[in-house]
C-alpha cells in the first residue's frame, strides 16, 4: 500500500496559496500558540478564518500584561507583555477616541479596563481586546483613589469607587442611573467581592466582611509609611490578603474559612501575585515562559518591574521601564497624579 501523500493548499490560477482552504485543526493549533495581539490580525485575514476564531474551543494564549503610560501620538492601549518581555499595542478604530489624553485609565479587572474623564466627571468600562464599551452614571470631577470593576457579566456589572480621604465607597451596577453611598467606618484601601459577598480593607489593615451580623478582621502591626493593601482571590476560590511591610517586601495571609482567620503563609504554590494601587491579581505560573510561582510582580520606586520572592524574602529585577514622568506626562488628565501602574490580563468577552 502507497503512504498517503500530505495534503498541500491549493494553488490559484495566480500561482498564490489559497490560505482559506486551511484544514479547521490545523488553523486552531495554530491559533492556540498566538498571542492576543497576533490573534486579532489573524482573524482578520479573511472570513474563513474569522469564522474558526468563533469556535470557543480555539482560544488564543493569554498572558499577564502591564498597561503603560501612552506617548505624545499614542497608537492605542499599549501594554508590556510579562512572559515574551516585550510591548504589545492593540489598535482598534472604534475605541480610538477613549484613548485621547482626556481619558485616564483608574482600574482594570476580567479584561476591562475602567477609563475615567476628570474633564467631564464620567466613566467608561471598555475591553480593547473586543472594542465593547459601557458607559457609566455620571460621577463628578472629584479625584477618587481607585475604582473597581467587581462583577461583570452578560446580565450585569458593578463598579465601585474609593476615595482617598473619605470613608466608605460608591458603587453602581447595570441599570443603575446614579451611584449609591456605603458609609464605613475609616477610610477604606480596597474592595473586592469574593463568594458572593463584599469585603473591605481599610487605612488600618482591618478587613471587613460586609454581610450580617458584620465580621471583621483587625491588623496585627499598623504601618503607614509604607501603606498598601490588597485583597486578592485565586482561582481556587481562596481570598488573599497582601500587605506591603516595607519598599520591597511583602507579607501574605489566606482566609481560613472554617476557622474565620488569616493565616499567614510563604508558599501560595504555583501562583503569582501581581499588585499594584488600581489593581491586583492571581495568575498561574505554570506553562508560561519567563514567569516565576510564589513570587510577587511590582512596580519598585524606581519604575523598575520586579519579583518578590515569598519563599526567600528576596526581591528579583525583572525588567527596567521607562515610565516616569518626562515622557509627555505632564499633563494631569492623560495619566492620575499618582504614578502607579495597571495590571492587565485580556480577554475575548
Amino acid at each position: 500500500m502507497s503512504a498517503k501523500v500530505p495534503r498541500c493548499l491549493e494553488v490559484c490560477s495566480s500561482g498564490m496559496a489559497d490560505w482559506a482552504s486551511i484544514q479547521t485543526d490545523i488553523l486552531g493549533i495554530i491559533i492556540k500558540k498566538l498571542l492576543i495581539p497576533d490573534y486579532i490580525r489573524f482573524r482578520a485575514v479573511c472570513t474563513s478564518w474569522n469564522n474558526v476564531c468563533k469556535d470557543v474551543s480555539y482560544c488564543p494564549r493569554v498572558d499577564p500584561w502591564l498597561m503603560l503610560p501612552p506617548n505624545q501620538n499614542p497608537l492605542g492601549a499599549q501594554f508590556f507583555c510579562i512572559p515574551e518581555r516585550k510591548n504589545q499595542s492593540i489598535r482598534l478604530p472604534n475605541t480610538a477616541s477613549l484613548f485621547e489624553s482626556v481619558w485616564a485609565p483608574v482600574g482594570s479587572s476580567n479584561g476591562w479596563l475602567i477609563y475615567f474623564s476628570h474633564t467631564y466627571g464620567t466613566m467608561q468600562l471598555v475591553n480593547p481586546v473586543s472594542g465593547k464599551h459601557i458607559q457609566l452614571p455620571p460621577i463628578g470631577r472629584r479625584t477618587f483613589s481607585k475604582a473597581k470593576l467587581l462583577e461583570i457579566s452578560e446580565r450585569n456589572f458593578i463598579v465601585a469607587v474609593l476615595y482617598g480621604d473619605e470613608k466608605g465607597y460608591k458603587i453602581t451596577r447595570k441599570g443603575s442611573s446614579n451611584w449609591s453611598s456605603v458609609e464605613s467606618k475609616f477610610i477604606l484601601d480596597d474592595i473586592i467581592k469574593h463568594g458572593g459577598r463584599l469585603y473591605t480593607c481599610d487605612m488600618y489593615g482591618t478587613v471587613e466582611m460586609w454581610a450580617e451580623p458584620p465580621r471583621a478582621w483587625p491588623d496585627e502591626e499598623v504601618t503607614h509609611r509604607w501603606r498598601f493593601r490588597c485583597l486578592i482571590e485565586t482561582p481556587a476560590g481562596d481570598l488573599v490578603r497582601v500587605k506591603r511591610l516595607c519598599q520591597n517586601k511583602f507579607a501574605v495571609w489566606i482566609l481560613d474559612k472554617a476557622s474565620s482567620s488569616w493565616v499567614g503563609t510563604e508558599n501560595i504554590g504555583d501562583l503569582a501575585l501581581f499588585v499594584s494601587h488600581y489593581n491586583s491579581f492571581c495568575f498561574p505560573a505554570s506553562g508560561q515562559p519567563n514567569l516565576k510561582a510564589n513570587c510577587i510582580y511590582f512596580i519598585d520606586i524606581y519604575n523598575n518591574l520586579c519579583a518578590f520572592n515569598l519563599e526567600h524574602g528576596t526581591k528579583e529585577l525583572v525588567q527596567t521601564l521607562t515610565i516616569g514622568r518626562g515622557q509627555g506626562r505632564n499633563d494631569y488628565h492623560r495619566w492620575p497624579e499618582r504614578d502607579q501602574v495597571l495590571w492587565f490580563i485580556p480577554s475575548l468577552k
